[in-house]
């Protein structure tokens, strides 16, 4: 299931996609899922949310917009005999006091010792300040899936340890998933300005990222909470937002979406070219979130993709290191460190830089079009890059290098 707008490439009118797959690699096209109905209770639109095992079949609980986002409340979808899904005319619940919480929505659901929860990312909306005071995860007793009942605060930005950042002025798409013995608490976090300006230092911050929390959930109390142990970047690149993660028998699987990346250099792209592509917007390859090292949560490559992988792609010595030059729009290349990634435009040889690391240890590199997704020791980057009419990609290495064409699959 995914967000879409089948009208126009640009956010609004906001559907549910929805695609499947029986191998993660060749996806079929199942249409339209979720729609606005005007004068109903998703009038403004079928936002984020998340698909649950209900009575043997699926329920689909996603946030539904009446009007505006201030009145966002949660709504649950069944499928019908004939295959599509059912909409409501009744909220599951409404958005709780506004004097306390603001941007409550996306919400996400799982059982944990027999009892079924749902969570909501919100916001703390301190009497009179601005900007808002930290992000949030909301909890509901969701027992009855098409009746939730807010019980309080899972976690609050400001009551992080100390050393924690905890960015943003809300909390988005909250995740909450097990990890062998502890759980992962993911939070897409959003600033709430309009514009991040550079600081006195020149620097321009990131106004968004995705934040990985993991601790312990703890249920035996009237209001469960989540404490922290760890907090790290789910993804350190700049076009990486909203991951999803689905418990897939011993693992967790996650897709970020990584929009259209229009910023400076590499990554700009005006309105007027992602109109005329007549698409924006994608999601990730799949990935497989893992406890790093020192316990915090990263993602790795989904081990299905290996199978993706075709012909292998010619690799030169350069004198200090090895050199991979393609024009495929679908590629891999894993190093032992020291990467450098370029588009090189082939008549001028003027550079254009993507993504480089100086980090010893091994790299990976996927490309499929416009997309750039890096796997590392340290985690993830991801960041859109679009090759223009005569540029190839170009990577470097200061160590062994292997690359290969990946095999996109046409959906069925």
């Amino acid at each position: 299931m995914y967000q879409w707008n089948p009208a126009a490439a640009v956010h609004g009118d906001i559907h549910w996609g929805h695609m499947s797959s029986a191998d993660l690699l060749s996806w079929r096209d199942d249409g339209v899922a979720l729609r606005p109905r005007p004068g109903d209770i998703d009038a403004a639109g079928v936002w984020s949310g998340v698909a649950v095992p209900d009575a043997g079949g699926v329920a689909l609980v996603y946030t539904a917009v009446p009007d505006d986002a201030r009145h966002a409340c949660v709504a649950v979808a069944r499928q019908a005999a004939d295959g599509t899904w059912a909409q409501p005319g009744r909220v599951a619940t409404q958005h709780p006091d506004h004097r306390r919480w603001r941007d409550v929505r996306d919400p996400f659901v799982l059982s944990v010792d027999g009892r079924r929860l749902g969570i909501m990312g919100a916001g703390r909306a301190g009497a009179g300040q601005s900007p808002p005071r930290g992000g949030a995860v909301l909890v509901y007793d969701a027992d009855d899936l098409d009746d939730w009942t807010l019980l309080g605060a899972l976690l609050v930005a400001d009551e992080l340890p100390a050393g924690m950042v905890g960015a943003g002025a809300i909390w988005e798409c909250p995740q909450l998933v097990p990890v062998r013995e502890g759980w992962l608490l993911v939070v897409s976090w959003d600033d709430g300005a309009a514009a991040q300006p550079a600081g006195s230092d020149g620097i321009s911050r990131p106004r968004h990222g995705v934040a990985c929390y993991s601790g312990e959930l703890d249920v035996t109390g009237p209001v469960p909470r989540f404490t922290p142990a760890t907090e790290a970047l789910l993804d350190h690149g700049p076009d990486f937002y909203a991951p999803q993660l689905v418990i897939d028998g011993d693992r967790v699987l996650a897709w970020g979406w990584s929009w259209e990346g229009r910023g400076a250099g590499t990554n700009h792209r005006s309105d007027a070219e992602v109109a005329a592509c007549g698409w924006a917007g994608t999601l990730t390859f799949p990935r497989e979130v893992v406890l790093g090292p020192a316990g915090a949560g990263m993602c790795v490559p989904a081990r299905e993709l290996e199978a993706l992988e075709g012909r292998p792609l010619p690799v030169h010595s350069t004198g200090d290191g090895v050199e991979m030059q393609t024009d495929e729009a679908a590629w891999v290349a894993r190093s032992a460190g020291g990467v450098l990634v370029e588009l090189v435009d082939g008549s001028t040889g003027q550079v254009r830089p993507v993504w480089s690391s100086r980090t010893e240890g091994p790299i990976t590199v996927f490309a499929d079009g416009s997309i750039v997704e890096v796997f590392a020791e340290w985690g993830t980057s991801t960041r859109r890059a679009y090759p223009a009419a005569g540029e190839v990609w170009r990577v470097r290495s200061g160590g062994p290098m292997v690359a290969t064409v990946l095999r996109v699959p046409v959906g069925r």
